[in-house]
């Protein structure tokens, strides 16, 4: 009895001393703490990316047009869709902030384009990743223009996304057009030759936008074209008169001379000569779930790639990411090992890996490193799972500034001028109120077999 009477005095004890502990010392606020500790883990980016509409396979155009506008436009949508991926233990606390840009992307300094209060919100559709998924846990999505967002004066514009915890820098930026046609736009291709370093097919073309317009445009402010590959916003082709830039020269490996001639009321031409043609896109398709597992181990593509010299096998998907095949469960990220064979050939440039996955923007992180041992050139990356669009170029890659230059894809893509490419050009016109500002007046959109009409 003795014994059940002290098993009894030390139950009641230790009811009463955790007694005490709740009280003084809430779960709530142990509890509290830890969610603290959790909130202040920084998000990651990812991946992001813009396109027009609800269709991936569209550029990312807006287009604002009024009813009696007699202007047609082969391209644009009146909505893009901002998709960005994010790793954090919680949803984020982002905001998305809008800016005004010069035909070059440079920032507009105006208050009256680049309003802080009008073009600004936190209004994002946050969705969870698949359960499995490690490289990525939440992903944003945001349409615009909508009731919080507008956008009233065409251009080029830019995106990016913040964190309310650290706004010193933005950690995503993404590039969009808004046009409102002014003028009708044509665009003609040129087979034509130019002079390759490499042994691989000389076949180039030469572009030539034609542009009209209503006499009420100031002729001499009609006074650069864009050209840009579809898909590939970060490799613009500039025709201009600012000519005390030379836009093409630093960036590019070979050079284009451009040329401007007419006037808006008859025809204004902008042409360029002898862009390489270059190839097809390569198509890496990650729908196989055997083939390319989830999980954190890399997996080595089935073949190594090979150094072409012109030919190509699959009809591509013009630059484009497609994921709409892709079920719900496994819409994550596979870690994915590049192999190049080089066949031989040697280079002394950097070997950059560009595609739908990277947004075709060539820069540090995608840069491959030669294997002396297998000589193979090899790269392992996280990639959204989807069928993808690639090539293999070769740059230099400037380490003072962080920029990739000297830029070529016919050293280990070869050339062809079979390559079906979707070419889009964006007529840009000096504004003349607010100071002045580039809008969008015309966009047109063409490849080898012609212009593209809707």
């Amino acid at each position: 009895m003795s014994i059940i009477r002290n098993r009894a005095k030390k139950t009641i004890r230790l009811s009463l001393f955790l007694i005490f502990l709740i009280y003084f010392f809430p779960l709530s606020d142990y509890i509290y703490s830890q969610q603290e500790d959790i909130i202040k883990i920084p998000a990651q980016l990812r991946f992001m990316r813009i396109y027009g509409g609800d269709n991936e396979t569209k550029p990312p155009v807006i287009l604002i047009k009024g009813e009696d506008s007699k202007f047609n436009t082969s391209i644009g949508e009146k909505f893009i869709t901002i998709e960005f991926d994010i790793s954090s233990n919680v949803p984020p606390s982002l905001y998305a902030r809008f800016y005004h840009c010069t035909f070059d992307w440079i920032e507009d300094e105006n208050v009256f384009l680049n309003d802080v209060t009008l073009l600004r919100t936190s209004n994002i559709e946050w969705s969870s990743a698949p359960m499995l998924s490690r490289f990525y846990n939440y992903r944003g999505k945001l349409k615009v223009p909508n009731d919080q967002i507008k956008f009233n004066y065409a251009g080029n514009w830019k995106v990016k996304i913040f964190d309310y915890d650290d706004e010193s820098k933005p950690f995503a930026e993404g590039r969009f057009f808004v046009v409102q046609p002014k003028t009708n736009v044509d665009i003609n291709i040129f087979g034509d030759f130019y002079s390759p370093k490499y042994p691989v097919s000389s076949s180039a073309l030469t572009l030539e936008a034609n542009v009209t317009g209503s006499s009420n445009l100031l002729e001499n402010n009609v006074h650069t074209a864009v050209i840009y590959r579809n898909h590939r916003w970060w490799e613009p082709y500039y025709i201009s008169t600012q000519r005390k830039i030379n836009f093409n020269q630093k960036q590019y490996r070979y050079k284009f001379p451009t040329y401007i001639s007419g006037f808006i009321t008859y025809g204004k031409k902008f042409r360029i000569d002898r862009l390489p043609a270059e190839n097809a896109y390569r198509i890496l398709n990650m729908s196989n779930i055997a083939e390319f597992p989830s999980g954190g181990e890399y997996t080595r593509l089935p073949l190594s790639d090979l150094r072409r010299r012109g030919t190509f096998l699959d009809r591509d998907d013009d630059g484009a990411m497609m994921t709409t095949f892709i079920p719900f469960s496994y819409d994550d990220f596979v870690y994915v090992e590049f192999v190049l064979d080089p066949d031989g050939w040697t280079t002394n440039n950097d070997v950059i890996l560009v595609g739908s996955f990277n947004n075709w923007k060539p820069d540090k992180n995608w840069i491959m490193y030669y294997d002396e041992e297998e000589r193979y050139y090899k790269l392992r990356q996280w990639v959204r799972r989807a069928r993808h669009n690639y090539l293999y170029a070769t740059a230099k890659y400037n380490i003072d500034n962080e920029t990739i230059e000297n830029l070529a894809y016919d050293e280990f893509e070869g050339n062809t001028g079979t390559a079906g490419h979707t070419f889009i050009s964006l007529i840009y016109y000096r504004e003349t109120e607010f100071g002045g500002y580039d809008s969008i007046i015309g966009i047109g959109a063409a490849n080898i077999y012609g212009n593209i009409r809707r």
